[in-house]
């Protein structure tokens, strides 16, 4: 009998230290942490420009949301290094093609039940990238930051010419021959020296027929460069590079500013250039946009890059954190947030997103896909496919020597996968 009411007594002394606890709590006006982890760049051009951290609070005052600011090239490193130590954070951006190699390490959270718990209605958003936040059956990410490709071209140069707005691959190439023989104009302008070019870029266009340099085939990756599609985009790739720059190191900067000079008819365009490129133009009315042009066998892609928000596997507030990730996906806030595009089309009605340069973006980001599976070996691929490619360009091999040498490369690097 005494050992019951000592018991009795203890959980009642108990109870009061924790609602004494709660009510100091309550009394001091304490709030809960929610640390975020992003590019330092995304919190200077649009965390911070546009006041999210006192839009959030405003609307979520139990919460207290401190961000942390790394270079891009140290978002890698700093995840699994918080990871390791124990310190992940509650919420993190991470770069789309680094979700398949974090989740593998254990630093990124399994969310579907979090994520069952909010409003979310993705119905309107990029399919692609949705589903690049789902690996194994799992969301781990949540798009917030895509971007695509779409193709955008010199209106008063086209008139000189006599020629239509391309839509297909082959109006491209009849427009990249005609104002280079008769206006010494350059059909596009690029870096082919980037490790992207062959995947982004002109490499994009790769998309348009219908292929890819490796994807997800019978439940294992296999290379596609012996594939007759991959092929025909080389010798199209090579023929269209007769009439770019042969300077191998032209840098973007440089590409863009000669197409707003008219010195290119046509060039890949990116959400970026939007405020960067467009003001360099004389004329505005000399720019128009379509979306990626038809390929051969009558398909159209665009090349996808971008970020997605995630949870640190070892966050001790992930419910907070999904509090986070819910508000800054609202539309409104996904306008704001983004720096590229914002993977909800409905964003596209809400400032800076809804103004006619964007129109054609958010027509394109419906059916825009990654240009292969992102998986961690991603970037090794684009590295070694890029040599290949770029030979191919120069003339040093042939189109069918780049796609033969290049699938027995891209596959031996593959072939190393852990599934």
């Amino acid at each position: 009998m005494k050992k019951a009411l000592l018991i009795a007594l203890m959980l009642v002394v108990a109870a009061g230290l924790v609602f004494a606890q709660a009510n100091a709590e309550a009394a001091s006006g304490a709030k809960k942490e929610i640390r975020v982890l992003l590019w330092d760049s995304t919190f200077n051009s649009t965390i911070d420009k546009n006041g999210i951290e006192a839009k959030f609070e405003a609307a979520y005052p139990q919460y207290d949301v401190i961000f942390d600011k790394v270079a891009y090239d140290d978002l890698d490193k700093t995840i699994l290094f918080s990871h390791a130590s124990g310190d992940d954070y509650d919420v993190i951006q991470v770069i789309t093609t680094s979700l398949n190699p974090l989740y593998a390490g254990g630093a990124l959270a399994e969310i579907d039940d979090l994520v069952k718990k909010t409003s979310l209605d993705f119905s309107t958003w990029s399919p692609a990238a949705v589903a690049s936040g789902i690996i194994g059956g799992k969301t781990v990410g949540l798009p917030f930051d895509p971007d695509c490709r779409i193709l955008a071209y010199n209106v008063k140069i086209l008139r000189e010419l006599g020629l239509e707005p391309p839509k297909t691959t082959d109006d491209m190439l009849t427009i990249a021959k005609t104002a280079y023989e008769k206006l010494g104009i350059y059909a596009m302008a690029g870096q082919i020296s980037k490790n992207v070019f062959c995947m982004y870029d002109l490499g994009g266009f790769q998309l348009c027929f219908d292929s890819k340099v490796y994807d997800l085939v019978d439940g294992k990756y296999k290379a596609l460069l012996d594939q007759p599609e991959a092929l025909a985009f080389v010798k199209w790739a090579v023929e269209m590079y007769k009439y770019m720059p042969k300077d191998t190191n032209i840098n973007d900067t440089l590409a863009r500013s000669m197409f707003a000079q008219g010195k290119v008819a046509m060039l890949w365009w990116t959400p970026s250039q939007i405020k960067s490129v467009i003001p360099q133009f004389e004329n505005r009315a000399d720019l128009e946009f379509s979306v990626m042009p038809v390929g051969p066998t009558g398909v159209t892609g665009s090349a996808m890059g971008g970020y997605h928000w995630a949870i640190g596997s070892g966050s001790k507030n992930k419910e907070a954190a999904m509090a986070f990730l819910e508000f800054a996906l609202q539309p409104e806030n996904q306008a704001l947030i983004a720096r590229g595009l914002p993977a909800d089309t409905k964003a596209f009605d809400y400032p800076p997103y809804n103004v006619p340069d964007y129109d054609m973006f958010r027509e394109q980001l419906k059916t825009s896909g990654y240009p292969a599976p992102l998986i961690s070996l991603f970037t090794q691929v684009a590295e070694t496919w890029n040599r290949r490619f770029q030979e191919a360009l120069l003339g040093t091999i042939t189109p069918e020597e780049a796609c033969r040498i290049g699938q027995q490369e891209v596959q031996a690097i593959l072939d190393t996968y852990t599934y």
